[in-house]
């Protein structure tokens, strides 16, 4: 992908999905529905953190859409199977055309905090939740508030894509932040920068900073700061059949706590490589520590296959092992996972 493109592709939101896309057509006042179900079934032992033996994990129902000519509106339902639920994933709308070629976004968001934590649940290379996100970021969700969100194209030298992002969300996370009065409010800023570095290859490096009010009760705080970086190779003449990933987050969270502020970090790095038009094979190693206590960290491998039957499902097993480190000791999880996710209707692109 040239550089001109890949601004052009992250400016609007326009990257290549991953489930099929289709124009709007038709009647202009009926939007893109689209309905996406993530299955999971999981065998082994895991005493911390044990998955169901069978679930309907996540059931998202997007709705997107054309205000006016200078607005777009998106809306992704999502619905608990275990819990019975219903929550609002993302629910935004679109500001396309402001003076100074700014992008404005209003509503539920996800933070724009690194890589994974933007990216839906369908979109990932894995069926499970790396380490360091669950430890550090909360939950499998990561940062996801109501707030606004402003994004601008940063002049940069020739060869050389950049991005900043500058949000203000309400406070409240799960599992992470929470307003108790209205000025608990929670900045995030997130820095792109993004290059080719061939015809085939490309880089793309983040850099990332919040602070909320956190758990701990009024007047303590949590400040997490990341640098994620992305590598993408993907041959013109063997494009269908030959493609690498190569992705690494690296998370560090200050808590304040009633005896003192604990620093943890973790981090996780991953590889994909396609063997053929629809089959793919991965890895990743991730370890962090407790937020809460940085003397104990877990550690974690995986293994992924994935099979593409269609653009519109993919079959993936992926096999894991787990060390937690807990204050009662070690304990040791292996766990087999296979994954189903199918898609219906149009589901508009997703982030590059």
């Amino acid at each position: 992908m040239h550089l001109r493109t890949a601004a052009l592709v992250a400016l609007l939101g326009a990257s290549p999905p991953s489930f099929a896309q289709t124009p709007q057509t038709g009647n202009v006042f009926n939007p893109n529905i689209s309905a996406i179900g993530d299955f999971l079934a999981s065998t082994g032992h895991n005493e911390v953190n044990p998955m169901p033996s069978l679930a309907l994990h996540e059931a998202e129902l997007g709705l997107q859409a054309i205000v006016d000519p200078y607005a777009r509106g998106d809306f992704f339902f999502t619905f608990g199977t275990e819990s019975g639920d219903v929550g609002v994933e993302e629910a935004y709308i679109t500001f396309l055309n402001l003076p100074g070629e700014f992008l404005l976004k209003a509503g539920k968001l996800t933070g724009a905090f690194g890589k994974l934590n933007t990216q839906h649940l369908h979109t990932r290379l894995f069926a499970d939740v790396p380490l360091p996100m669950q430890n550090l970021l909360g939950s499998e969700d990561g940062i996801d508030d109501s707030g606004i969100s402003i994004s601008h194209l940063i002049p940069a030298p020739a060869g050389i894509f950049l991005e900043g992002t500058a949000q203000l969300f309400r406070g409240t996370t799960e599992n992470l932040f929470y307003a108790y009065t209205r000025s608990d409010v929670e900045p995030l800023f997130h820095l792109k920068g993004y290059g080719d570095l061939s015809e085939s290859s490309n880089v793309e490096i983040g850099v990332s900073w919040t602070r909320g009010s956190n758990l701990q009760g009024p007047g303590f705080h949590t400040t997490l700061m990341g640098l994620d970086a992305t590598f993408r190779w993907k041959p013109l003449r063997q494009g269908l059949y030959r493609s690498l990933i190569v992705q690494a987050e690296f998370y560090l969270s200050e808590q304040q706590m009633p005896g003192g502020t604990v620093r943890a970090n973790g981090f996780y790095a991953l590889a994909q490589y396609q063997l053929g038009r629809r089959w793919f094979a991965g890895y990743r190693y991730d370890q962090s520590e407790h937020a809460d206590n940085a003397s104990l960290r877990d550690r974690g491998n995986s293994v992924m296959v994935t099979f593409w039957p269609s653009e519109f499902s993919q079959i993936r097993a992926q096999w894991r092992q787990v060390r937690y480190e807990l204050t009662t000791g070690t304990s040791p999880a292996s766990e087999l996972i296979l994954q189903l996710q199918f898609s219906i209707g149009a589901h508009g692109a997703h982030a590059f």
